[in-house]
């Protein structure tokens, strides 16, 4: 039985993979490299480092560093008008805690974007566990970051079901032997196949399905 559900942050809590996608855009023109915005949507799930270094060329730390950060700010700036919550996701969240579940979140993302979802939904209080880039060392694919989740939960991999958008979040949660759920927010899913299961939006998403994985 699966006592914990990590959720993924972006594309997954929210619909942001446009906006992401928007900003990098942005930057890869600022920063004189508009041919690399075509390669945005191959490193999604990736952390900024990855972004930088892939995008623009850039391996300096510092300056990596730099970028991430005014990225991220453009980024929070872009969304704050128009984030919400993604369609099922509250009565998911409500469902799940009802039942005694274990909540976390795992996302490759900033801890800025992390309390900037978090707080804007109103959702911090469903979560015990919040495991953002500063925590880890190697982002997805590698599955780090879910281990880390499980063992902060105090629970085993095969005891928790990730919920992940993108191919590298699904072979992140596989690799730590989590089993995962994939939301078609970010790609099709053909390209998710990797998943347990795969749904267009929460309402989809049947509870004790989920739990029996």
């Amino acid at each position: 039985m699966i006592r914990a559900v990590i959720f993924d942050m972006d594309g997954v809590l929210v619909d942001n993979s446009k906006v992401h996608d928007e900003t990098w855009r942005i930057m890869c023109e600022k920063y004189g490299k508009p041919e690399s915005a075509e390669k945005v949507k191959s490193i999604f799930g990736g952390t900024n480092k990855i972004f930088v270094e892939q995008l623009l060329g850039i391996t300096e730390p510092n300056e990596i560093n730099r970028i991430a950060k005014e990225k991220e700010a453009l980024y929070r700036e872009v969304f704050q008008s128009t984030i919400k919550a993604p369609e099922g996701l509250l009565s998911l969240l409500f469902q799940l805690r009802k039942r005694n579940i274990r909540l976390a979140v795992a996302t490759s993302g900033p801890k800025e974007n992390l309390d900037f979802v978090l707080d804007n939904l109103e959702i911090r209080h469903f979560f015990d566990v919040l495991v953002e880039e500063s925590q880890i060392k190697h982002g997805k694919p590698d599955p780090e970051i879910y281990l880390r989740a499980a063992q902060l939960l105090h629970l085993e991999p095969y005891e928790c079901v990730a919920i992940e958008d993108s191919i590298f979040g699904l072979q992140s949660a596989k690799k730590a032997g989590m089993k995962a759920v994939a939301i078609t927010t970010s790609f099709t899913a053909d390209k998710l196949t990797l998943a347990d299961k795969i749904i267009n939006n929460f309402s989809e998403l049947d509870v004790d399905e989920l739990l029996n994985l």
